[in-house]
């Protein structure tokens, strides 16, 4: 994966990779209330776990185009969650979260919800 970032200082460089971003936003989905990774859904029983197989890791894809940064998420939303509202606090709280952690702004967070769970 190539560098998204690369901070130099007296001591040498640091790169932040694609994969270290995704780490971020899986670990602020597992945070969010009503909305699941692909991960998550997995651990479920049943048929839903089984559909959340077709879906590779956590889902999250982290994308450089020219001067922009993007994430996508393929996401599981859990039976009777308001999807809409959850799924905007939770673009609001990775784009926070990652500029926090990694001092980079993400331009574009897409969210795919791919199928409901229960819990």
């Amino acid at each position: 994966m190539a560098e998204l970032r690369k901070i130099s200082s007296d001591l040498g460089d640091i790169y932040i990779s694609e994969r270290a971003i995704a780490q971020i936003c899986a670990h602020v989905i597992s945070e969010q209330e009503g909305l699941r990774t692909p991960r998550q859904a997995r651990e479920s029983s049943g048929f839903l776990g089984t559909i959340a197989q077709a879906v590779k890791g956590d889902g999250i894809e982290v994308l450089k185009e020219k001067d922009r940064l993007i994430v996508k998420m393929a996401l599981f939303a859990v039976y009777g969650t308001r999807i809409q509202a959850s799924a905007q606090k939770a673009i609001r709280e990775v784009k926070a979260r990652v500029r926090e952690l990694a001092g980079l702004d993400i331009d574009d967070v897409i969210i795919e919800i791919t199928g409901i769970v229960r819990e």
